[in-house]
């Protein structure tokens, strides 16, 4: 299997025929329009890309970006915008909290997935020169698995 993905979109068609095509490409989807579920996936997998789409506003976009970066520092997100509803100022916040790209929809599958490979690659050389930096004995943080991290993904007290 390749890398694990979450598909956050709200336009169940899209998701849907984005998922059958990420599967023929073998590789392990998770899929959802509702926030509450893609939390609960972020909690218990570890995740290598999130496609986060459309769910309401784009300052909610930018704040569910903050929650995964926080629960999973490495894993990559990708935003799929839709034309009418871009702006380069949100673009640009969406960077500056690490987002790995904002993508225009419509878009063509094959420049989606060369995307979200790059994405991919990105990852594994961060992780790689994390290693590396822990092998000098330079003390960074352990990146646990997400749920045993204790990291939540609300306020809320447990």
């Amino acid at each position: 299997m390749g890398m694990k993905l979450l598909i956050i979109h709200t336009d169940d068609l899209f998701r849907s025929r984005l998922v059958e095509r990420m599967r023929l490409e073998n590789q392990k989807v998770f899929e959802t329009s509702i926030e509450a579920e893609a939390k609960d996936i972020i909690q218990r997998e570890n995740l290598d890309i999130v496609l986060l789409g459309a769910m309401g506003s784009h300052q909610d976009r930018l704040t569910f970006l903050k929650l995964i970066r926080k629960v999973q520092p490495f894993t990559e997100v990708i935003f799929l915008t839709a034309a009418e509803n871009h702006s380069f100022d949100s673009a640009i916040k969406a960077m500056q909290l690490g987002a790995f790209d904002d993508l225009l929809l419509p878009i063509d599958f094959n420049a989606l997935f060369s995307r979200i490979q790059e994405a991919f690659k990105r990852k594994k050389v961060q992780i790689k020169v994390m290693k590396k930096e822990i092998g000098k004995g330079r003390e960074l943080p352990i990146v646990k698995k997400p749920s045993e991290s204790g990291a939540r993904l609300d306020n809320d007290k447990p």
